[in-house]
């Protein structure tokens, strides 16, 4: 009786995101890359080009996150409930796309690794891993993450304090919409088909409308930690940074490890 009222929104007659998504993540994995490893391995390398590579990759990601934006205000439901993402990706999404963490946990690991690095080349008087790298990669490279500035430690743990206040406060907002959608509802319950059929699909054009401003403000808060992370790091940072994050989605459409994955007899939770 209600479902035309709960799921009678017009539809979009434009690209479906899945589709659009699958020639990004092309693109990067391709393209993007390689093109941004071949810059960082070359010797000596130039910092024109990495920077030129890093320039790519990062308004790629730009225009990924406009794009769901996009796809969000045509029909919020295919980024809150992406039917069309592998069991890989999931378990990390967070209101549409990436949890943010994530970008702010790949930039520590870099400064826990040197740390390590450095407490095990200590044990024997010199630094053994730039002896190795040195062979293969520019020293700028490969000391891109020992000793970080104060600036750079200090706008990290800036960027994930500002992450605790906003990471809590988005999904509070998503739980609340959902939540009044329920009030509203219920509230309707037993009036006649016609009034009810109206109210719901008021009510649920409501929450379509929040939970669109939620995913919106989640892309900016990602997008945001992006353009901080480069705003503070080197040229050799930042292209260490991004080739870590784009080789975490190139991973998700790694077809053996999702079928290994996906052999698991325990549910990821």
């Amino acid at each position: 009786m209600f479902k035309s009222a709960l799921f009678g929104r017009k539809k979009t007659t434009t690209r479906p995101f899945a589709d659009f998504y699958n020639d990004w993540s092309t693109t990067l994995a391709t393209t993007l890359l390689p093109q941004l490893r071949r810059a960082l391995s070359s010797f000596p390398v130039s910092p024109a080009v990495l920077s030129t590579q890093v320039d790519a990759v990062y308004n790629h990601f730009h225009a990924y996150y406009t794009a769901l934006d996009q796809a969000a205000a045509a029909d919020v439901a295919q980024c809150l409930y992406p039917e069309w993402r592998n069991s890989l990706e999931k378990p990390f999404l967070w209101l549409g796309d990436l949890h943010p963490y994530l970008f702010t946990n790949l930039l520590r690991s870099f400064l826990e690794d040197q740390e390590s690095s450095q407490d095990e080349n200590d044990d024997f008087g010199y630094d053994v891993t730039s002896v190795k790298e040195s062979l293969y990669t520019s020293w700028h490279v490969a000391a891109a993450w020992r000793s970080p500035s104060k600036a750079l430690t200090a706008r990290i743990d800036q960027i994930a304090c500002g992450l605790r206040l906003m990471v809590p406060a988005l999904a509070a907002r998503a739980r609340h919409a959902q939540a009044k959608l329920v009030r509203n509802v219920g509230a309707e319950w037993g009036r006649k088909e016609g009034v009810l059929k109206a109210a719901v699909a008021e009510a649920v054009a409501a929450e379509m409308e929040e939970l669109v401003g939620v995913v919106v403000d989640a892309n900016r808060l990602r997008r945001s930690v992006l353009a901080d992370v480069l705003s503070v790091t080197s040229v050799y940072q930042a292209a260490s940074f991004l080739e870590a994050v784009a080789q975490f989605l190139v991973g998700f459409r790694d077809e053996k490890l999702l079928r290994e994955f996906d052999k698991c007899e325990k549910a990821i939770t």
